[in-house]
């Protein structure tokens, strides 16, 4: 060897040695085992934290569609009754009636039954 080889791997072992520092004590086993314990706990109490957040944002946002829903739901029930109610009376202008209910009736479950199949069938075409 040469002697610039051995100044190369001096230098190098104390950069290593002060790097790696190594006690001579022993490991204190049960406060190590009690700080990784704690330190666990806090990263599950951020995760629980986070999840709680992103929940309540979920549910929060579900909720006021829901009630945009309802909502609609109310509307267009009002409104589907009084204009089926418009439509006995302009019936009834020509006919008795219960035959402008049973028409009236015919008529709503023929659009209600029209409406179920065509959404069945866009169901099974997007399931396809």
């Amino acid at each position: 060897m040469r002697p610039e080889d051995d100044s190369r791997r001096i230098i190098t072992m104390r950069n290593t040695d002060a790097d790696y520092a190594v006690s001579s004590e022993t490991p204190n086993w049960p406060e190590l085992l009690s700080k990784t314990v704690d330190d666990l706990s806090s990263v599950a109490k951020a995760e629980i934290r986070l999840l709680e957040v992103t929940l309540k944002r979920l549910i929060e946002a579900q909720t006021d569609n829901i009630v945009g829903m309802l909502v609609l739901v109310v509307a267009l029930s009002y409104g589907a009754l009084f204009l089926f109610g418009g439509i006995v009376l302009l019936i009834h202008l020509w006919l008795a009636w219960w035959l402008s209910l049973v028409i009236t009736g015919i008529a709503i479950t023929c659009a209600g039954a029209g409406f179920a199949i065509s959404m069945r069938a866009a169901a099974k075409a997007k399931s396809s």
